[in-house]
């Protein structure tokens, strides 16, 4: 499912951006609050297949305050690929070993 909005101006699409964001800020439950650096953890996908995740580092700026900068691997990248992720789509923290085992095992 690819999911496409558009919009009549520029500022209409940063306000649905600050919606968004506002929105998924409400949904956050204190444990995945608590994430932070060195953690790992997994989340799921629309496509059936999940995400393996080790945060290397945190956002000072209020507004960005449950964002997480991660290197995340999955089946369809194996390498891993840098980017942020919300921390209200963490399904569960994994430790460091269980980390390790998905990687051996191809992230599958």
């Amino acid at each position: 499912m690819i999911y496409i909005q558009e919009f009549s101006s520029f500022e209409e699409m940063m306000e649905e951006i600050e919606r968004a964001m506002k929105e998924a800020d409400r949904r956050v439950k204190p444990w995945q609050r608590e994430i932070k650096v060195g953690d790992y953890f997994e989340k799921e996908t629309p496509y059936g297949f999940k995400v393996y995740c080790e945060v290397l580092d945190e956002y000072d700026e209020p507004h960005l305050k449950n964002f997480r900068f991660c290197r995340c691997y999955s089946i369809v990248c194996p390498n891993g690929e840098l980017g942020d992720v919300h921390v209200s789509t963490v399904k569960r923290r994994i430790t460091k070993e269980e980390f390790e085992e998905m990687k051996r095992r191809g992230w599958r």
